[in-house]
């Protein structure tokens, strides 16, 4: 019986000191192993390869909308500060920027899946999917439209004060006036002028909001049963599947710091160029 006990131990990592212990940890994650999940009967790497896409997905699908969304109606705001569309965009972005991602999940979960119910409320694709490519490729945006859009409300309002903001701080810039007095239309001022000089800003302001992305679309998973990497972390608390969890939190934290750098690189290389 001791013997069986010391061999479990040995296999779950937990035979030695704790000294060994961590330099075995340490070992096994520098050769990628970031253990096994006894519940899953699986290694993490491999459920966390499988529930990566997911999450990039709603991440990626999302970013475009509060982006250029955040971005058009903040340089449309700015350019005449108090008129029609400030008035009635800002104190609209406002409350939503008071609400956090789990709230504005369950609003869009509540209004969609009770009130008006033309959108599927959860999961990740039809019960039964199409067999062509193009079909299963539509069936898994429609399942994705209330998670992206839950997130991307989530974000809007940063990128909506920032645009406003740079935009009433460009016009009064000497180019943008140049450009108002030589009878530049309205659509080639506003992208061409004030929309590449918020690339760079823009640009700093998602490395910094990519922990918070990140973070946020955990809570989005949940509302919506969406089977991402925040999905499989929530399991692995119900679970206390202790392996899972560890090596979801070093495995996430790693992706954070490579999106962070090819950002802060892309930055550079825009600063370089002017």
């Amino acid at each position: 019986m001791l013997s069986e006990v010391q061999q479990l131990q040995e296999t779950m990592g937990l035979g030695g000191g704790i000294a060994s212990q961590v330099w075995d940890y340490w070992g096994k994650l520098l050769s990628g192993d970031l253990g096994y999940s006894i519940p899953h009967a699986a290694p993490v790497l491999q459920l966390l390869l499988t529930a990566l896409p997911w999450t990039g997905l709603l991440i990626l699908g999302a970013m475009p909308v509060f982006l250029i969304g955040g971005a058009l109606a903040g340089i449309e705001a700015g350019q005449l500060p108090g008129g029609t569309v400030d008035r009635w965009v800002t104190p609209v972005v406002t409350i939503l920027a008071s609400l956090p991602p789990f709230t504005g999940a369950v609003l869009l979960l509540l209004l969609y899946g009770i009130l008006w119910p033309v959108l599927p409320t959860g999961g990740a694709e039809p019960l039964f999917p199409s067999t062509e490519h193009l079909g299963r490729a539509m069936g898994v945006l429609r399942y994705a439209i209330l998670p992206m859009l839950a997130l991307a409300l989530h974000e809007l309002a940063r990128f909506y004060f920032l645009a406003r903001a740079e935009t009433l701080n460009l016009a009064q810039r000497d180019f943008i006036v140049n450009a108002r007095a030589r009878g530049i239309s309205p659509w080639r001022l506003r992208w061409a002028y004030i929309g590449r000089s918020l690339i760079p800003a823009c640009l700093s302001r998602l490395s910094d909001t990519l922990t918070g992305l990140v973070s946020a679309v955990f809570f989005v998973e949940i509302v919506f049963s969406y089977p991402g990497t925040g999905y499989l972390i929530y399991s692995a608390i119900l679970d206390r599947d202790y392996d899972l969890l560890q090596g979801a939190v070093v495995f996430m934290a790693g992706v954070v710091l490579l999106m962070n750098w090819l950002i802060d690189g892309l930055s550079a290389h825009l600063a370089r160029r002017g």
